[in-house]
This record gives structure tokens, sequence and C-alpha cells, in this order.
């Protein structure tokens, strides 16, 4: 009988360790082990873990004590071997593999006739949880978006953003367009955030070709796919280990698919590029690039500065407005961090402000984490748990009042 494999991704949101899950599940798949949906029925549990934040690595820690009885072996990959290996050993002493090193797997199982490497890429998963990039506009008519926004600017950015979404449902009426191909373009990180606790899990920037993107960007397009979500790490340093840059990849790309009436999302923009860069791309956010995840963080420059991230407010703010007049349809969901070490109340309100003044389609707000062997954990002085979360709460009522989802 075939040996059974478990593969599971608790308490994990990221799209990039949802795509290693499936390639693992073809992995083990096309070596003649059966996948099953149950621990129990397992021979191996392979867990992809995220350790982005505290919250994360408490909640695997939990996890891993509950099942430590399971039959199954159990192998612990993804983020968290690589960036709390003290914490992971207290609970569990077994295998474990680092992202970076996610190809180590082979030598868990060398009698494996097709190696990790060998595996084709994958650019779908099970979006069930996959919230960062839902849109509900082009479902609601008119007047309910009437009904909703009123006559405000929003209400004109959501009617742009349906008659796009319509015209671009009619030219590929064929086609399931709605379902996002995920693309990979690197893996890695070329930054030094304070705060950041994945980084020595994911290593240094490593770009996949530009001939070589092209190729499975054509591949991908033959097959009918026009909805593409560029994904990475760090996907603005794309590049910069091979001589070139994300505006090269992205001229490039253009290229393959002049023919076609494509959308594109970019997962994980960094704002320093954006601010710097998105004139010379003005066509493409006109046509092209309808929606960008962007970790903003913070609306105030001086916790800006204490996160070693290297751009002004300001210059953002007024590129985010400048690309909705650009592209009045252009949807723009961000990422912020409550309670960073020293955070005031007057650093509070800038975030406030930006909110406000950008109007975001989508937040995420996360409590900062603090994580002993990163750096934002010599900023002194710390935010109170309490005034996180009377923050936060003050923070859920602005974006309630804006109609802007909290995610």
């Amino acid at each position: 009988m075939h040996k059974k494999v478990y593969i599971s991704t608790p308490f994990c949101h990221c799209s990039l360790r949802k795509l290693e899950a499936e390639k693992l599940r073809n992995y083990f798949s096309i070596n003649n082990y059966t996948l099953v949906d149950n621990i129990e029925d397992a021979d191996f549990h392979i867990c992809v873990t995220c350790a982005v934040t505290k919250a994360n690595l408490n909640n695997h820690i939990e996890y891993f004590k509950t099942i430590a009885n399971s039959s199954g072996e159990l192998i612990v990959a993804g983020c968290l071997p690589g960036t709390n290996p003290k914490e992971l050993k207290q609970v569990f002493s077994g295998k474990v593999i680092v992202t970076k090193d996610i190809a180590d797997i082979d030598k868990f199982f060398p009698d494996f006739r097709i190696k990790f490497t060998e595996v084709p890429e994958v650019y779908f998963y099970d979006i069930g949880a996959f919230h960062m990039f839902t849109d509900d506009t082009v479902n609601q008519s008119y007047f309910n978006l009437l009904c909703k926004y009123g006559f405000s600017k929003t209400f004109f950015s959501k009617i742009n953003r349906k008659r796009q979404a319509n015209d671009f449902y009619r030219n590929n009426k064929n086609l399931n367009v709605s379902e996002p191909c995920f693309v990979k373009i690197s893996s890695g990180c070329a930054n030094n955030c304070t705060y950041c606790n994945i980084r020595d899990a994911i290593g240094k920037i490593k770009s996949k070709s530009i001939e070589n993107l092209c190729v499975e960007y054509r591949s991908l397009i033959e097959e009918g796919n026009r909805n593409f979500h560029f994904i990475a790490e760090d996907l603005c340093s794309y590049g910069l280990d091979i001589k070139s840059s994300l505006g090269d990849l992205l001229t490039a790309l253009s290229e393959v698919d002049y023919n076609y009436d494509v959308k594109w999302t970019l997962n994980g923009v960094n704002p320093n590029w954006l601010s710097h860069n998105y004139k010379e791309f003005a066509s493409l956010f006109k046509s092209k690039i309808w929606e960008i995840m962007i970790a903003v963080e913070s609306g105030s420059d001086r916790l800006i500065e204490l996160m070693n991230r290297k751009y002004v407010i300001s210059e953002l703010e007024e590129t985010l407005i400048n690309l909705r007049k650009i592209n009045p349809g252009f949807r723009i969901n961000s990422l912020f961090i409550l309670g960073f070490p020293s955070e005031t109340e007057e650093d509070f309100q800038s975030t406030i402000n930006l909110i406000k003044n950008v109007k975001f389609d989508s937040v995420t707000l996360t409590n900062y984490s603090e994580f002993e062997n990163r750096a934002s954990a010599k900023i002194f002085p710390k935010v109170d748990a309490e005034t996180i979360y009377e923050r936060r709460k003050r923070a859920e009522d602005v974006l309630k009042k804006l109609k802007i989802p909290l995610y």
C-alpha cells in the first residue's frame, strides 16, 4: 500500500506558503504517496508554518502540543523553524525544513524518483481563506453602491472599478478570469526592517530570470489565465541579484501579453519603489495594474525611520492619490502596525489621517509583535497592551465610518 501524507497550513494566510504547500502535495503525489485530509490517517504530517507575528508563533506552538501523540511523523516546514528555533525545540525535536531550504525535503525522502526542484511550479491554491484582494464591487448594482457610499469620491472610484471589471469580463467572456493566478517572481528579501521576524527564514533575494518568467507567463496566458497576482516576499527588490529590476520585468511581461486583456495585482509593493517609479509606469497603472497590496505600516515619518523603512509619508500619500487620478478604479489595499515601540498619540493620529486622506480599499491592522532577536525590541518606551487595544478600537471605528473593509 502507498504511504499517506497529510499537508497542513494552520494559522497561515501567506500566499507564498500556501503555494509551497500545494507544490509539496504535488511532490508527494507524483512520487506515489496518497494525500489524506485527516492527520490520524497519515504516515507523515508536513506542517507549513508562518511566524510573521507573535500570535502565529504561539498558535503553532500550542498546535504542536495538541498533536504530539499523533501516529504519523511530523515534519515542520516554513518560516517558524528559521525564526524561532528555540521556542519550537521546547515542544518538538523532530525534522524541520526552513523556507529558504525547502528543496532539502529530498533528504528526508531519498528514494523519491522526482525531486522537489523537478516538480512544476504551482500557480493556484484554495483561496477560501484568502481575503486580501476580494472585491465585491463588481457583484453589487450601481444603486446598491450609491446607497452604500453616496455621491462621494469612493462611490465614483467603485463605479469606475465596476466598469473596468465589466469590460475585462466581457472581453474574456469565454474564460474563467475571476480565479487569480499567482506568479512567484523571486524569493528572499533585501530589506532590513527592524521588526521583521521572517528574514532569517526566507534568505537573500533569489530572482527568477526575466526570460523564464516570460515563458511561464506566456504559457499561463495560452491556458486562458488573465487575472495575475505577482508575488514575492520582497516584490520590489526583484532583480537585484541578476542585475535587473522589477521595472524591467513588468516591461518584458507587457510585451508578452500585448494582444490580450489582462489585469495585474502587485502583492507586496514597497512604498519607496512606488513613489519613485509610478510615473514611469503610468500606462501600466492605467491599463493593467488595477490593484496593489502595500505595507505602509504607519503614517508617522518618525516611526517609519525607526522601522528602517525608506520612504516619506507625504510623498507616498501624493503618489497614491495620483494613482487614483491615473486610474479612477485603482484598488489600494494596505497594512498597518499598531503599537510599534514609542508610538505616541500624535503618531497614531498621523496613521488615521493617512487612512482618511487616501481612503484605502481595504486595511489590515496588525498589533505590533515583539521578538527579542529583532532590533525593534531595543526601542523604548513600549506601548502597553491596553493602549494598543484602545487605539485599535478607534481605528476600527474610523474604518467603519469610511466604509473601508477591515481584515
